[in-house]
């Protein structure tokens, strides 16, 4: 598995969510623009800008303990071993809308807000890229605790004005590479009494 490309393959898949779930809603393509948020990069308007601005390790990492993995190898035998416990990350993101006028921007986010909020989770076809499990689920949720300050000083670091946005978490697990040697299952028993 290629999980170092989790964090990208992560933001494309996001991408990709807001863009069809903004054109299923408005019935028209807008374009998703990713990285930080800056003018010259918004060619094309209206538009919306897709930028990670967090990566957070979360604290439940104390908890874990590692794990009981069981495969199947290629030869079909069973093959056991114990894996340290993932790193759970939060990807937050900030959404912001870019157009002419601000009704138009204000439309715009509430499309985009509209469209994650049909999508909380990205799971099977919606997770582009071979850095995810078959069985992987990343929730997309909102983030609630984003203040009035923070954002005035990510718009300010970027030279540009304080527009529309909302800030989004993905939660997702890193897996580690540290693993065990294989187990040795005990297969047979032969208790023997002597006399």
């Amino acid at each position: 598995m290629t999980q170092h490309r989790i964090l990208r393959q992560t933001s494309e898949s996001l991408s990709t969510a807001l863009e069809d779930g903004v054109r299923a809603l408005l019935g028209r393509t807008i374009q998703v623009v990713t990285g930080p948020p800056l003018r010259e990069k918004f060619t094309r308007l209206p538009a919306l800008g897709l930028y990670l601005y967090r990566v957070a390790v979360l604290t439940e990492r104390r908890e874990l303990v590692p794990t009981l993995v069981s495969r199947i190898d290629a030869t079909g035998d069973i093959r056991e071993f114990y894996q340290d416990p993932p790193v759970p990350l939060g990807l937050d993101y900030l959404v912001s809308a870019w157009a002419d006028e601000d009704a138009e921007q204000q439309e715009l986010l509430g499309a985009a807000m509209r469209a994650l909020l049909g999508t909380p989770v990205l799971e099977g076809s919606l997770l582009e890229g071979d850095a995810f499990d078959p069985d992987e689920r990343i929730s997309v949720r909102p983030v609630e605790d984003v203040s009035v300050e923070f954002l005035m000083s990510l718009w300010r670091g970027f030279g540009e004005q304080l527009r529309p946005s909302v800030a989004y978490r993905c939660r997702l697990m890193l897996n580690s590479p540290r693993r065990s040697a294989d187990l040795q299952r005990v297969a047979t028993k032969i208790i023997r009494i002597d006399q």
